[in-house]
């Protein structure tokens, strides 16, 4: 087992695998993310236009944390 872990960890990659890999994984979170937030819209209704637009950027970052918490982004 330890010579298979060697064996990943020793895996070379360019810069521009490691970008595409990077978009392949952002993708997907940041869309669920939107989604989230887009469904969760009710503690944006008493802010004003910055602060919302900072909230809801706020909660497509951070919806793991906001799926498991009663927390609202203001």
């Amino acid at each position: 087992m330890l010579t298979a872990v060697r064996k990943i960890l020793g895996f070379q990659m360019t810069v521009a695998e490691w970008i595409g890999t990077a978009i392949l994984l952002a993708v997907p979170y940041l869309l669920i993310g939107l989604i989230w937030s887009l469904t969760h819209t009710a503690a944006l209704s008493g802010m004003n236009r910055a602060a919302a637009v900072v909230s809801f950027l706020g909660a497509v970052v951070s919806w793991p944390v906001l799926l498991f918490t009663n927390v609202c982004m203001s």
